[in-house]
């Protein structure tokens, strides 16, 4: 059904058994109150795929930032009130890979979001007072005070119960260690799964989908399996 809606970006994906397991655990992260995920593994291992199938599945949309030329700590800044007003109605993945931190500063962004739910610093006094806005229609069915704090207050518990952030890291390296060392939050804040090799039965279904797959057959000598092409 992913594919369906007008929109959404076509993903051809081989489910196989530990993909699956991969889908459930990051499914089952987004679902609970609060829950953040950091995936680890290498380049093409499926975190981002899997992330966005798991996001659907959950009814919740998924933010990203979009890197362009000259992109930089300001522009990360906007995108982030973007999503704040976003998390006002509904629940959001906020979908951040190793590939978009061009400072490192982005992660001082990320670890705050991560412990508080909040990065009070982005929000000057007319992004504040439109966030309250767009709140209030839902504070007064429930009750709550219109006072700027009580306000204020029920924005930044909302959006932290409707975000739902998945970072998508690798291990290549020490970057990754050093930056959990640096913003520790990125470990204590989240669920980790790690996204190991793909075993063989994963890459034997791989084959099989592919356009190339009439042309093989898989031999099995002895317990080992061989692809070749057909005669």
């Amino acid at each position: 059904d992913y594919n369906d809606p007008e929109g959404s970006k076509e993903m051809a994906l081989v489910l196989f058994k530990d993909a699956l397991d991969h889908l459930t655990k990051i499914l089952r992260l987004i679902r609970l109150p609060r829950g953040h995920a950091l995936l680890v593994g290498y380049g093409g291992s499926g975190k981002q795929s899997l992330t966005r199938l798991a996001a659907y599945t959950a009814k919740c949309d998924v933010f990203t930032i979009t890197l362009t030329r000259g992109y930089k700590e300001k522009d990360f800044r906007e995108d982030l009130k973007k999503l704040y007003q976003q998390l006002c109605t509904r629940e959001t993945v906020f979908m951040f890979t190793d590939a978009q931190v061009v400072e490192e500063g982005f992660l001082e962004y990320i670890n705050n979001m991560l412990t508080s739910g909040i990065v009070p610093s982005i929000f000057d006094d007319e992004t504040r007072n439109e966030c309250v806005r767009q709140i209030t229609p839902q504070a007064k069915k429930l009750g709550i005070p219109e006072t700027k704090q009580e306000l204020w207050q029920f924005f930044i518990e909302t959006v932290r119960d409707n975000l739902h952030i998945v970072l998508c890291m690798s291990p290549a390296g020490d970057t990754l260690r050093i930056r959990c060392r640096n913003f520790p939050g990125l470990v204590s804040n989240t669920n980790i799964d790690w996204f190991f090799q793909w075993p063989e039965e994963a890459l034997i279904c791989l084959l099989y989908t592919s356009d190339a797959a009439d042309d093989l057959l898989c031999v099995d000598l002895g317990g080992r399996r061989i692809i070749k092409k057909k005669n």
